[in-house]
This record gives structure tokens, C-alpha cells and sequence, in this order.
């Protein structure tokens, strides 16, 4: 299992030269990572938590709702294409699936190569042994939202940490926990065979990534 920990043991000195002559642009995000995903509101209300996995080469990206994280009556499983520009609503109990187009496909998986570098810290203690991760802190705007973001990854790796989204409809924290450099089953990537065949549904233009998280 490939760690936060493992990658910053491992390449450390590597990722030391690398930072040293690094002119602070965006760093990648590795080609598969996975791991649990929270969204917060800024006003403390748990919006969602569940598994997520990425594929940065192909830009696809899955989450599937904890069905044991909140009372609610329906739980998220959504299935992003953003190349594409399409999204699936999945619902795996009932065979049935939604599909709509995605205009606007920026995300907080993949730092934007327009964001621009805030600073370099740690979290925890840079001196005591595992009691210590650095980050890098980037932040950008997104005008066709008329929105901002600030992003946090490890300096050694690039792997997400935690996100917030500034927007005139809401505003969103996400952390991220136990990520690691691996994809269990590749086939989450891959909309369920009831998909084919579902005709698109009207969305709004300015329809984003950021519209799957609300009260």
C-alpha cells in the first residue's frame, strides 16, 4: 500500500532537490489515487463523506457516499468523466442512472495550471520524527463561477489534503484522508452496462463539480 507516509520516507531527498529548483508551478497529481473524501459547509454541516478514486491521466473521477455517514434517503455515487464532459448519478440498487453534460470542468482533484502558489508549511512539527507533513498551498480563481479556491497537497507527492471553495451559491471545505497511489478496481471508472443507452438531461451551463455538494 503506498502511503503519504511511505512516498515522504522514501522520496524525500528527491522531492527536497526537486522543491529546491522548482519554480512553484503546479505540481501533478500521481496517475491513480484514492482514499475518503468529507465535504463540510463553511457552516459546519456535514455535506458528504465516502470513498473517492481518481485517474488523473484519463481526468475521471468516482465518489460513493457512506450510506453509514448521515440519516439520509438517498447516498451519492457519482461517476465524473470531466474530459468528456459528463456526469453520472448512479444508482446501483435500483439499475437506474442519470446522466448530464458538464460544461464547466475544473476541480479540486487536479490543481488548475493557472493557480498560483501561496506558501510552503508544515502541519504538525518539522522537527519531531512522524509528527510532521509539509504542504503546499495554492490558490486561483474560478471567474465563470465567480468563485475562488485554495488547495493543499503534500509537498512530497502532490496527493491532496484538504480544499476550500469560495462561491456566490456556497461555500465548501474538503479533506482527505488515507490516500493512497492506487486504484483497487479500475472498473469504477468504467458507467454500469444500465448506463448505456440513457439520453442527457438538461444542465445549466455553469453546471460543476461543485454543484454535487449542498444541504
Amino acid at each position: 500500500m503506498h502511503t503519504v507516509k511511505l512516498l515522504c520516507v522514501v522520496f524525500s531527498g528527491l522531492c527536497a532537490v526537486a522543491w529546491a529548483s522548482s519554480n512553484r508551478q503546479p505540481c501533478h497529481s500521481p496517475p491513480l489515487t484514492s482514499g475518503t473524501m468529507k465535504v463540510v459547509s463553511t457552516g459546519g454541516h456535514d455535506l458528504a463523506s465516502g470513498e473517492f478514486s481518481y485517474d488523473s491521466k484519463a481526468n475521471k473521477f468516482r465518489f460513493v457516499e457512506d450510506t453509514a455517514h448521515a440519516n439520509k434517503t438517498s447516498y451519492m455515487d457519482v461517476l465524473i468523466h470531466f474530459e468528456e464532459g459528463v456526469l453520472y448519478e448512479i444508482d446501483n440498487k435500483n439499475e437506474s442512472c442519470k446522466k448530464e453534460t458538464l460544461q464547466f470542468r475544473k476541480h479540486l482533484m487536479e490543481i488548475p495550471p493557472d493557480a498560483t502558489h501561496e506558501s510552503e508549511i508544515y502541519m504538525g512539527s518539522p522537527s519531531v520524527t512522524e509528527q510532521g507533513l509539509r504542504v503546499r498551498v495554492w490558490n486561483g480563481k474560478l471567474p465563470e463561477l465567480h468563485a475562488h479556491y485554495s488547495l493543499s497537497t503534500t509537498s512530497c507527492g502532490c496527493l491532496p489534503v484538504s480544499g476550500s471553495y469560495y462561491g456566490d451559491k456556497k461555500d465548501l471545505l474538503f479533506s482527505f484522508f488515507g490516500v493512497e497511489t492506487e486504484v483497487d478496481d479500475p472498473q469504477v471508472f468504467v458507467p454500469p452496462a444500465y448506463c448505456e443507452g440513457v439520453t442527457f438531461e438538461e444542465a445549466p451551463d455553469d453546471h460543476s463539480f461543485f454543484d454535487l455538494f449542498h444541504d
